[in-house]
């Protein structure tokens, strides 16, 4: 394919490139490119070396492009390699972002080698490979203007190539009638054939390209081919017994602190919830999630509760290796890759407790650690606290239920759930317990009991900041009769201890609501005050069921409708011959949804390239029928015919890249002639009728 691509290319453009305007295009492209994967990585030294090593490389290669040194080539080579090495130990080494810089430096090392037009283009290619890494590094929609930048540069360099290689039709090559004239225009004629064909063919190719891409990288997919990679060094240790959240015991702060006090760390992370504590959260963004699916993002559950605080009355954690050859956690057997399948991603901007978050019901984790840890609450821990930059995948079944399905579960629960999640305090007042039976008098089975009960402290008011706990007492029976309002904690335990009243399991569940989709980004943006509690309510033959009474939140923490690609189940047991025409039609609209928002924008700029597009060839049209008027006058062209006739009277024809005047410098007797057609080819008006019979009276004297 690549033979086909380069044999068409014109050897124009692969001669030494004179052009100073058209370097500094690439030039700056190049900056713009390496400056967007030093904001990305936040490796804000990548700006300045990358752009002293393309200038050197940029300044040698102009000054050489005739001449390349030999020296060049050896010293770009060695340092090549030394680049790879480096990135080889950068990988092994845990440092940040290896291959991103790796590429930004081969970008400034090859830029020697630009000599050409078509190294000037294969430099905008490498610009573009840079961009594109930093594209999958970023989080936020302020990429776009790398984008837009690069774009615009691009664009110029097209022009000004354009422009300068003269396939616009000169107004003064096609007219004259002159051999050399007709030769020149000839070649012009030729080179535009080449860059039309070049053009065909570059389109060909990319066009293939871009399927493939699309093929093997479905935006939507429940399940991703390419797993990330964590760019942080692997933990080795154990995982830990307990929560180690980095802002703990900082937050712990007795009393009620100011309310224009904001914190990163949400205080329910650690070894137990203090129901006490008062404050609320930042808007600091504290990772980016990547998922076909809505979702909260779970970290373990606490199950025990004494009046004022929660904790796990089982600290262990039975720890698990990697699947042997698969790189990977399996948490639950894995038994089939059907549709209820789908991955995440998550990105952590903040440090952050040894938690891996999930959405869903865990099966399988991608995570740089020796080992991985699951506590009695299904809670998924890690050695250490994650660091800034760690990235990593978890592979989850969406967790929905069927209402009528749970109305039908009954009370038939196992041994192990009712030792554990029936716990209550001596501390319950009997007003709770009263309120409980009254709320729920109407229910004839557990799901619609827990659903009155949800429904009922949906009502009540939502306060970072209630009165503080009073001593002795409880903190439940403060929050349901006293305050009336309150924090996310307070209306889970709530709901917890009123369900476990009933008789019905329940649990106090930790962890991140969903964060706010970002449609540009394609990220779900989780920032500390998205950390958040619920419920998780025990139902015989489906498990634990995530509900939640917080007002404000979206109150059913089940996983949402998977975004689907339309070719994510390609692979995966497909009967083509059995697909039916409405199911055929039924994804195709769900699709649609999903796609409307990137399809909208992606159409939008191709229209408006097209109108750009459309508009500068209405420009050509428009001004090679302006240079044709141009040159349609009958004087003009009597001057021109007058003129080739005098070169032949003298015996002199003018050669190839020779102008009239350096011609009628070595013939003065022509130098009347020539002014004339000088005047008649760039002076705007048409010349007048005397103009013309002064050049045919030299002409006849030159018979003489």
């Amino acid at each position: 394919m690549f033979n086909f691509f380069f044999k068409f290319i014109p050897d124009a453009i692969k001669e030494p490139e004179d052009s100073t305007g058209l370097r500094w295009l690439v030039f700056f492209a190049q900056s713009i490119a390496a400056l967007s994967l030093a904001y990305v990585t936040l490796q804000f030294w990548l700006f300045p070396a990358s752009v002293a090593l393309l200038a050197f490389g940029h300044v040698v290669a102009y000054r050489t492009r005739h001449n390349p040194a030999r020296w060049v080539k050896y010293v770009g080579f060695a340092l090549l390699n030394l680049g790879l090495c480096g990135m080889v130990f950068a990988i092994s080494a845990g440092l940040p972002y290896p291959q991103a810089i790796f590429a930004v430096l081969v970008m400034g090392l090859v830029s020697v080698e630009v000599r050409s037009r078509l190294n000037l283009y294969s430099a905008f290619g490498l610009g573009l490979v840079n961009l594109y890494a930093a594209a999958t590094l970023s989080r936020d929609v302020f990429y776009g203007i790398f984008f837009l930048l690069f774009l615009g540069l691009l664009l110029a360099f097209l022009w000004r190539a354009d422009n300068e290689d003269g396939i616009k039709q000169n107004p003064h090559v096609l007219t004259t009638g002159d051999a050399d004239d007709n030769e020149q225009a000839e070649k012009q004629a030729k080179l535009r054939r080449a860059y039309g064909w070049l053009g065909l063919r570059f389109g060909i190719v990319a066009l293939l390209l871009g399927v493939v891409v699309f093929l093997f990288t479905p935006q939507f997919s429940s399940i991703g081919l390419l797993a990330p990679f964590s760019l942080t060094v692997p933990i080795e240790a154990s995982p830990n017994r307990e929560v180690i959240n980095p802002a703990v015991p900082l937050v712990q702060i007795e009393g009620i602190p100011p309310e224009d006090q904001e914190s990163e760390y949400f205080f329910g992370f650690g070894a137990s919830v203090d129901l006490s504590y008062r404050g609320g959260l930042s808007n600091t963004v504290m990772m980016y999630v990547s998922s076909p699916a809505w979702s909260y993002w779970r970290g373990y559950a606490y199950d025990t509760y004494n009046g004022q605080s929660w904790f796990q009355s089982d600290a262990s954690v039975d720890e698990i290796d990697r699947e042997n050859g698969a790189g990977y956690f399996e948490i639950e057997p894995i038994r089939t890759w059907g549709d209820d399948l789908f991955s995440q991603t998550f990105y952590i901007q903040q440090p952050m407790p040894n938690v891996l978050w999930a959405g869903g019901d865990p099966v399988a984790a991608i995570f740089p650690a020796e080992t991985l840890g699951i506590d009695s609450t299904e809670g998924l821990r890690v050695g250490d606290a994650l660091q800034t930059g760690t990235i990593y995948r978890v592979l989850s079944r969406r967790v929905t239920f069927d209402e009528d399905a749970l109305r039908l579960a009954g009370d038939n629960y196992p041994d192990a759930i009712t030792e554990n999640y029936l716990q209550l305090p001596e501390t319950i007042t009997q007003r709770t317990r009263d309120l409980t039976y009254e709320i729920t008098a109407d229910a004839d089975n557990n799901y619609d009991r827990a659903i009155a009960i949800r429904d009922h402290l949906l009502t009540y008011e939502y306060d970072f900041f209630p009165p503080p706990q009073r001593p002795d007492t409880d903190a439940v029976d403060q929050f349901l009769f006293v305050d009336q309002r309150g924090f996310c904690e307070l209306y889970v335990s709530a709901m917890v201890v009123m369900l476990r009243e009933l008789g019905i399991p329940a649990r106090f569940v930790v962890g991140y609501g969903s964060g706010d989709y970002n449609t540009f980004t394609g990220y779900y943006e989780v920032r500390a005050n998205d950390a958040h509690s619920w419920v998780e309510v025990y139902f015989p033959e489906h498990g634990w069921v995530p509900l939640d009474p917080t007002p404000g939140w979206e109150g059913n923490p089940q996983s949402g409708e998977l975004r689907r690609w339309v070719f994510s189940s390609l692979m995966r047991n497909v009967e083509l011959p059995q697909i039916e025409l409405a199911d055929v039609a039924s994804a195709g609209a769900a699709i649609l949804g999903a796609a409307f928002l990137p399809i909208l924008w992606v159409a939008g700029i191709a229209l408006l390239i097209a109108i750009i597009y459309g508009l500068y060839r209405a420009w050509l049209y428009w001004d090679a029928r302006r240079t044709r008027r141009f040159h349609d006058d009958p004087t003009r062209r009597a001057i021109f015919r007058a003129y080739h006739r005098a070169q032949r009277k003298v015996k002199s024809k003018r050669k190839k890249g020779e102008t009239i005047q350096e011609h009628a410098r070595q013939h003065p007797e022509l130098q009347d002639i020539a002014d004339a057609v000088d005047i008649a080819a760039y002076r705007p008006s048409p010349p007048d009728d005397s103009l013309l019979g002064k050049v045919r009276a030299w002409l006849a004297r030159l018979g003489k």
